[in-house]
């Protein structure tokens, strides 16, 4: 593990063990949409997990697993919609240990640039926002290609260039140090199918912080005015609200060609396709969540 990886490690570790009232901090809204046990920008982090679902919905596979799965919502997600045997990695220990405690979820702890795993392995495997904070991120898709028999689904942020050499720059710990865009990744077709999908419109960006109505930690003028009138914001905008900038994520992004996230899917073929692909609404998977978990100290 190279000294970036090793100093990122610790600050990961520690976030995987924040609590709240005794309550486990979640990465992902495990608890559901707005409660407050976990990290905000729910809308964002369901439009991504919408375009990994659905993207899986096109294939028959019966195991999975996720590189860099956080607390293990997203194979917890899988596993309950699709019915495969799922495991995750993070490099975080305590990631993989909420995973087993919330989830029953396998998780196994290592290096993403070193995979302990056999060749093709895995039917699919996903990797969702970890690929931006790695050391070397060819090597990384390169490990991920060889533990994976069928399909390969990589999503990542695309940001500006600058704000990636702003984190650079600053030394930001586990901060976005890889630009993307949709053709970042054309070096891959050599190995199979690859297709993406934009997400995360910017046009979105307002709305979805005026529904999600979380207060801001910012002294600023603004954010004073924002935080004052989250209450009345909370009682306009309910969960259908935010179910329907979800699904209408994709319109946005399509019709104004703005776009805040990629999804890659890679087929490297011995994987069969589903005959009548699935389509996945934000109302499928929402309401898929666990009790708030008392964090053992």
């Amino acid at each position: 593990m190279d000294f970036y990886t090793q100093k990122s490690q610790k600050y990961v570790d520690d976030r995987f063990n924040m609590t709240v009232e005794g309550i486990y901090f979640s990465l992902q809204p495990i608890y559901g949409y707005r409660n407050k046990h976990s990290s905000t920008s729910h809308i964002s982090r369901y439009i991504i997990t919408k375009s990994i679902l659905n993207a899986l919905s096109r294939y028959k596979f019966s195991n999975l697993i996720d590189i860099g799965g956080a607390e293990g919502y997203t194979a917890y997600l899988i596993q309950k919609l699709f019915g495969a045997k799922v495991q995750i990695t993070d490099f975080s220990s305590n990631a993989c240990l909420r995973a087993k405690e919330i989830f029953d979820i396998k998780g196994t702890t290592c290096d993403i640039h070193h995979l302990p795993f056999a060749d093709n392995e895995f039917e699919v495997t996903v990797c969702s926002e970890t690929i931006e904070h790695v050391t070397d991120y060819k090597k990384a898709i390169a490990e991920l290609l060889r533990i994976t028999s069928g399909v390969l689904i990589i999503t990542v942020p695309h940001e500006t260039p600058e704000i990636v050499a702003k984190n650079i720059r600053d030394n930001v710990l586990h901060g976005h140090i890889h630009y993307f865009d949709v053709h970042t990744l054309d070096y891959l077709k050599r190995e199979g199918n690859l297709k993406y999908e934009k997400t995360l419109s910017p046009i979105l960006i307002v709305p979805r912080v005026m529904a999600e109505a979380f207060k801001k930690p910012n002294t600023k003028l603004r954010f004073k005015l924002y935080n004052a009138i989250t209450p009345l914001l909370k009682r306009v905008f309910g969960k259908k609200t935010a179910e329907k900038i979800i699904n209408a994520d994709n319109w946005f992004v399509h019709t104004f060609r703005k776009y805040g996230g990629i999804t890659f899917v890679l087929e490297k073929g011995g994987i069969e396709k589903q005959e009548k692909p699935r389509t996945i609404k934000a109302a499928d998977f929402m309401e898929i969540k666990v009790k708030e978990f008392y964090l053992k100290t």
